[in-house]
């Protein structure tokens, strides 16, 4: 088990303005001061935090045991998703409480700077989920790493949250929660499962085992979520 802080200096903008639907043109003069005094302000609040737990894992037809873990991962989707690895790396990421308290001040000032600041949160998660996975990674170099698998992709169930919280002890070493619904608190909060193989492996995130395909903005403006 790992847990530590990250710090970021600065959040992707141009990630932000992809989850702002921006994709051949750029933000204007006005948006980007905007997103620019958004920056500041969410960089003042957020404290990033991560913990993860490296298994070995048993893959079957219907999910994946984490050994000395006495949790099965549930679902055809996470089972294909780690088909030839050998082990898994559970891990969870947040900005922190005070980042939802950011946001809920930020409503009152109109529904573009919500967005906004719901864009960059959205971009300075994934970054923090991108520097973690560098950290772990360094310990596994004769493996090849699967993409960020999230609870609720597919038929990854999304009451499987508590689970991994549990699991990580991620209430007590980072303050990530799950409420009635299976979403995590704080909001600006990630669990994923990382699969490790010696064989290639796909990297890159697919649309097929999303279940918000059908309805996901990103593929109605011609993208995908992912880079």
């Amino acid at each position: 088990m790992d847990t530590s802080d990250i710090v970021l200096k600065n959040i992707n903008k141009a990630e932000a303005a992809r989850y702002l639907g921006y994709k051949d043109t750029l933000p204007d003069v006005n948006m980007t001061k905007l997103i620019l005094q958004a920056e500041i302000e969410l960089l003042k609040v957020i404290k990033p935090r991560y913990c993860y737990k490296v298994f070995d894992i048993e893959v079957l037809e219907d999910g994946v045991n984490l050994a000395g873990a006495e949790l099965t991962l549930k679902g055809h989707s996470i089972a294909n998703h780690l088909k030839d690895c050998d082990k898994a790396i559970v891990m969870c990421a947040t900005l922190s409480g005070d980042v939802d308290k950011l946001m809920r001040r930020t409503e009152p000032t109109g529904m573009v700077n919500v967005l906004i600041m719901d864009a960059l949160a959205n971009a300075a998660i994934e970054q923090v989920c991108d520097e973690v996975e560098k950290i772990f990674l360094k310990d596994f170099k004769e493996y090849n790493s699967t993409w960020r698998f999230g609870v609720g992709y597919g038929d990854f169930p999304l009451t499987t949250q508590k689970q991994l919280l549990e699991t990580l002890d991620a209430g007590k070493r980072i303050g990530v929660c799950t409420n009635e619904n299976s979403l995590l608190t704080p909001l600006k909060s990630v669990t994923c499962v990382v699969g490790l193989s010696k064989k290639k492996v796909e990297n890159k995130k697919s649309c097929d085992n999303c279940n918000l395909k059908e309805t996901c903005n990103f593929r109605k403006n011609g993208t995908q979520c992912s880079k």
